[in-house]
């Protein structure tokens, strides 16, 4: 089997070739490597280096001699590699420069050894002052696209950016859990949790409880016998503000099916799920019946495209649309490198609030939720609506102002919930 600095070289090269977030390619492979420690440290390598691209890009271009912009794949990956274990992990820096000069050489770049040395070596030795350089541009500090920078310094504030970027840097890897109440009570729940061996602490939210990091979830009987399913937490507390009493809930933009399992278990009514992909419905189908929710509908559709026959017809509408995700540049750090337009997602987002809005009765509740911090796609999506349809209101009963914004220094990941009633 390759060593867990090979292993974590190939994710981190083929990640720089397609410039796709290794976190599928990363667990399929930890399946493979037995012992815990080797899978720490290929997991922290890996994300490390994705989480601070352009950090250490900074910091190698003030080592080398050439742009580190043009440099091969396999030689930018290893030089990222060895920069991110001599400034940010318990590497001595020999170790992290010998052994990225060995993974150049199996690499068939030899011929570059030489450079990959003498750059971590100038690494090694400029170490407290490169670390001090770096500190001067919000950019290279926290590795994050200069556009979002202006656009989230724009938003926000100096103040709040720098309180925001500092909470992602230090993400929360809990695992939450939602406890399936068809299956059995809390008590029962918990006894055969803890039969397994994982320890559960309540989340705040009813029924829900956390995990710590590295939660094996496919292999908890419990979770194959439908005890629970995973959702993350600011998407449960969207989901919970449905009625008691309501009747047939929308959910809109469904898939994989965390919160509409939520609104399943908490009302003894019809819930329908929506979603574009064929594939993600087929699996929220199963889901639901691995849960034992019987009262799940899942259903193919576009919710940007208006279903007639379904006006006026629910209690509850969920619409947790598609967005820029900048909530989740903790978890997700390659969301910091993507550039966007707010178009790109503000049409479809209110095209997609428009229909939760002519689905719902007179007296419903309708909630559109993101997992974005940018206000274009939020606030200002939501007062767009309101303009325009004059019969909803903000429902105050359920929030302050019927709207709130979830920051990462609050603890978990940047979220937005507007609640609206239709009069």
């Amino acid at each position: 089997m390759p060593s867990p600095r090979r292993i974590a070289f190939n994710l981190i090269e083929n990640w720089e070739r397609k410039q796709t977030f290794p976190q599928l390619a990363l667990k399929h492979v930890l399946r493979s490597v037995p012992d815990q420690r080797d899978r720490r440290f290929i997991t922290a390598v890996v994300y490390g280096v994705v989480e601070r691209k352009i950090t250490l890009d900074f910091l190698l271009e003030q080592c080398s001699d050439r742009s580190v912009a043009r440099l091969p794949a396999s030689v930018l990956s290893a030089l990222r590699m060895g920069a991110y274990q001599m400034f940010y992990m318990d590497v001595p820096p020999s170790a992290a420069c010998n052994t990225s000069v060995d993974l150049i050489h199996q690499s068939g770049f030899a011929h570059s050894a030489g450079y990959v040395n003498a750059v971590l070596r100038r690494c090694a030795r400029d170490r407290e002052q490169l670390l001090t350089l770096k500190k001067a541009d919000f950019s290279v500090r926290y590795s994050i696209d200069p556009a979002l920078v202006t656009l989230l310094l724009e938003q926000y504030g100096k103040e709040k950016f720098v309180a925001m970027m500092e909470s992602f840097s230090r993400p929360d890897t809990s695992v939450f859990l939602f406890h399936n109440i068809k299956r059995g009570t809390e008590q029962e729940f918990l006894g055969r949790m803890q039969q397994e061996g994982t320890a559960l602490t309540p989340a705040g939210l009813p029924h829900m409880f956390r995990s710590a990091a590295g939660f094996a979830i496919e292999e908890s009987a419990a979770y194959r016998d439908g005890w629970f399913h995973t959702v993350g937490f600011h998407s449960a507390e969207a989901a919970m503000f449905m009625p008691e009493n309501a009747g047939t809930v929308f959910d809109l933009c469904a898939a994989p099916g965390g919160k509409t399992f939520i609104m399943a278990a908490l009302t003894g009514g019809a819930v329908r799920a929506f979603d574009v992909h064929a594939h993600k419905v087929s699996a929220l189908a199963a889901s639901a019946e691995r849960l034992g929710h019987a009262n799940v509908t899942a259903l193919q559709a576009d919710s940007s495209v208006l279903i007639d026959d379904l006006c006026g017809t629910a209690d509850f509408v969920l619409c947790d649309v598609p967005c820029s995700g900048l909530g989740m540049m903790g978890k997700k750090p390659d969301i910091k490198y993507k550039t966007y337009q707010s178009a790109d997602f503000t049409e479809l987002q209110y095209r997609i609030l428009v229909n939760g809005g002519r689905y719902l009765r007179s007296g419903g509740r309708l909630v559109y939720s993101t997992c974005t911090l940018d206000r274009r796609e939020n606030e200002e999506v939501v007062a767009r609506f309101l303009k325009d349809f004059s019969d909803f209101l903000p429902d105050e009963s359920a929030l302050p102002g019927g709207q709130t914004t979830c920051f990462p220094e609050q603890g978990g990941d940047g979220f937005y919930i507007a609640v609206l009633k239709k009069g």
